[in-house]
């Protein structure tokens, strides 16, 4: 199973829903528009014996929870749940019996009046424009420069993000073309060595003050692919623990 506990959304699939869901809904499609497009694009889970149930179920209780239930969902969460399918691939578990209150308490849940529905705001995705091998300067927190070079780029649910290696070099003013083009690549320390990353760009003013495009382009050292991921609010520190840079 995709669970790691008895609750609805305690689940993989259940969680993806939900946010596809609420996506959706924020983008403006009907709660109807919706599940006809989640049932197009999780077409392989209603096909499968155990994550049918887990569709329906999770499905109709993100809808019951923001004002937007439709009754063809709530028919079908409601049989699975009836007719004992959703509890089939808990037969050999020891929370089955917990399960079973779940599944209770999501019923009542269904066939109680739902909550007005709630506003949805639009989901701002990711839209990286920078270019494969354009240089971009981040300034760490030591007011020192370090370089990353774009070699690709990453598109998911949350939009496209930029892939990028680390320059091996620190200092206080940019260097020129001729210097960077000299340059190797910084790996991370011992034992994996990852050499490139997901780079997620900053949303507040005073982050975004620390990534400058320098309008210089140079080959990538490598192409996109075994890379990790920077996020924000944590990116100082994992350039601090992979790479050693501060």
């Amino acid at each position: 199973m995709g669970a790691w506990g008895v609750a609805i959304f305690s689940d993989d699939l259940a969680a993806d829903l939900r946010g596809d869901f609420r996506d959706l809904i924020g983008d403006g499609l009907t709660s109807s528009e919706a599940t006809d497009r989640l049932m197009a694009e999780y077409a392989s889970s209603l096909n499968d014996p155990d994550e049918m149930p887990v569709f329906w179920i999770a499905l109709a209780a993100a809808q019951w929870k923001i004002g937007r239930l439709e009754e063809r969902t709530k028919q079908a969460a409601l049989q699975v749940i009836d007719d004992g399918t959703d509890l089939k691939r808990w037969d050999d578990s020891k929370d089955r019996a917990k399960r079973i209150v779940v599944l209770a308490k999501t019923r009542a849940e269904l066939l109680s009046p739902q909550p007005l529905a709630k506003r949805i705001p639009r989901t701002v995705k990711e839209a990286n424009d920078w270019q494969v091998g354009e240089m971009i300067g981040f300034r760490l927190l030591s007011r020192k420069w370090t370089l990353f070079r774009v070699i690709g780029h990453h598109s998911d649910k949350g939009g496209r993000f930029a892939i990028c290696e680390i320059i091996d070099w620190v200092g206080d003013q940019l260097p020129s073309l001729e210097m960077i083009a000299e340059l190797p690549i910084r790996k991370e320390m011992p034992p994996h060595g990852i050499t490139q990353f997901i780079f997620q760009q900053p949303k507040k003013k005073g982050d975004q003050s620390r990534v400058l495009r320098i309008g210089m382009t140079t080959t990538p050292v490598q192409n996109a692919g075994g890379y990790t991921a920077l996020a924000w609010p944590h990116v100082d520190d994992q350039l601090a623990s992979l790479f050693d840079l501060r």
